[in-house]
């Protein structure tokens, strides 16, 4: 296991201890933003050169507010001089507390944004075959021809007419005529 992993895992059961997880979230989400639109201060938080003092308190007042045991596991991360690994922590962290509440993350890439009655029965039958809530977004990607190709949980389930095609080629090369 990854030092981001034990970290992430140390932030849900301390963030369930004490019964806040949904602030947790919230604050995490927060955090990430702020890091995708400003990424120079995850170089800022790292480097020797600065003193830990500084860096912890740079920390403390750019993220005042927020949930105090993930301003803890950011003050901890300045002192490690492993900061930039935070963004890794927080998405690992938001991928915990969704499958502890049986939440699926599901990305359906399609050619053209697909209609709302499409989304809900995509929701609806992958509910049904993972027993899972999910939550599907729908990415655009004109280089899929037709069909969908969906991504969830490591697995990619590929029905664009691409792959459909590919093999059918396959098929073709391999039979004996």
């Amino acid at each position: 296991m990854s030092g981001a992993t034990e970290y992430a895992k140390a932030l849900f059961l301390l963030s369930e201890e004490e019964n806040n997880v949904d602030i947790t979230v919230s604050d995490a989400k927060t955090v990430l933003e702020v890091l995708k639109k400003n990424p120079e201060y995850r170089n800022l938080a790292d480097p020797p050169a600065l003193p830990t003092q500084e860096k912890v308190a740079l920390t403390d007042e750019a993220f005042q507010g927020i949930d105090g045991t993930l301003l803890s596991l950011m003050k901890i991360l300045c002192e490690k001089r492993e900061f930039h690994s935070l963004p890794r922590v927080l998405t690992e962290y938001l991928a915990a507390v969704d499958e502890a509440r049986g939440i699926l993350n599901v990305t359906a890439i399609t050619a053209v944004p697909m209609l709302e009655r499409q989304t809900d029965a995509m929701k609806k039958k992958l509910e049904d075959m993972t027993g899972k809530t999910v939550r599907l977004e729908n990415t655009v990607d004109p280089k899929v021809l037709g069909g969908v190709r969906l991504r969830y949980a490591g697995v990619q389930l590929d029905s664009t007419l691409e792959s459909r095609l590919t093999a059918l080629e396959k098929s073709l090369k391999s039979a004996i005529v």
